[in-house]
């Protein structure tokens, strides 16, 4: 065999093995995970968790680094933009991924194919909350209420995802809730406790339920498609708006080209850490499910929220801040 068929012979073996030899080495460092919203809050509470259980069984710390702004069209676009070397994944909700082409004014961003699905870990409702003022106690007496109020009633948004939580309830119930932006889910919530505004949609949890029982807010109804128990005795505001689900999903993502046997070994680090009884625990506090999915769904989450999105656009100005 001549010198240059040997070479070449070695260099394709090489390159045969290279993946595998890769794979069987990952990771050798850290790993990190951005988050695109600022510390404090549950989304961020869940993406150290994961990391905390999925360190051991990488073998690798597993790093949290929030990245913010722009709605979360940040840290997106710098784990969009990351080497596909399967050291930096991205959590964030699947609205935030889906809105990037609005947050960021750029159309060449697709959500499905910019990023490599990873998997859904975690699943949470939106619950719909009333000032006391407000002279119903469930979401058909609240409906016949609003049809009433032809000027509106003023609703808290902190976000684009409420934004288009109002303006599909508005449309599907025929109703005039006119939003009202802040900065952030405190302010609003506060908002809403002084009287500034008689609705706000929020997530559940410990401290929710304990101003519902204290009379400081009511409880209009869930934006999921079964009635949660994080809210007991809410009902999904689906029953009276046809079709309406408006879940929010956290879910992993990694830039395109991550090598596939890199990511087997992280889609199965996720798989085991959200198995482990301390996450459920630890998220029903914060009024999280864990809803472990593998990449496919993730894929069909999103095409759903952007739907949602596109008709929420269609019928109200969806505002994107910074």
């Amino acid at each position: 065999m001549s010198t240059t068929r040997r070479t070449l012979l070695a260099a394709a073996c090489a390159l045969a093995i290279a993946p595998a030899a890769h794979a069987q080495a990952y990771p050798d460092r850290p790993v990190k995970i951005l988050y695109t919203y600022a510390p404090g809050g549950p989304g961020d509470a869940l993406t150290r968790l994961l990391a905390t259980h999925m360190g051991p069984l990488l073998g690798q710390p597993v790093v949290v680094e929030n990245r913010t702004g722009a709605s979360g069209g940040v840290g997106v676009m710098a784990a969009a933009r990351s080497p596909a070397d399967g050291y930096t994944f991205l959590l964030t909700t699947i609205t935030t991924v889906v809105q990037i082409p609005m947050v960021m004014r750029d159309n060449s961003f697709d959500p499905v194919k910019s990023l490599t699905q990873v998997a859904n870990v975690a699943t949470q409702p939106l619950v719909l909350v009333a000032h006391p003022s407000v002279p119903a106690n469930d979401f058909l007496a609240f409906v016949e209420w609003m049809r009433k109020q032809p000027e509106g009633v003023h609703v808290a948004v902190s976000g684009p995802t409420l934004e288009v939580a109002s303006a599909l309830v508005n449309k599907g119930a025929n109703i005039k809730m006119v939003n009202v932006p802040y900065r952030g889910a405190a302010p609003a919530f506060q908002a809403l406790l002084g009287g500034e505004v008689k609705l706000y949609f929020t997530t559940p949890s410990a401290a929710l339920l304990d101003f519902v029982k204290q009379g400081k807010v009511k409880v209009l109804g869930v934006t999921s498609a079964q009635a949660s128990p994080l809210i007991p005795g809410a009902e999904p505001i689906g029953k009276y708006v046809p079709g309406y689900v408006q879940d929010i999903n956290f879910a992993v993502w990694g830039p395109p080209g991550v090598p596939e046997p890199v990511m087997a070994k992280v889609t199965e680090s996720i798989r085991k850490a959200m198995a482990v009884p301390e996450m459920a625990e630890k998220l029903g506090m914060m009024g999280m499910t864990p809803a472990h999915a593998e990449a496919a769904k993730v894929v069909s989450i999103t095409q759903h929220e952007a739907a949602n999105i596109k008709r929420a656009m269609e019928i109200a100005t969806i505002r994107y801040g910074e």
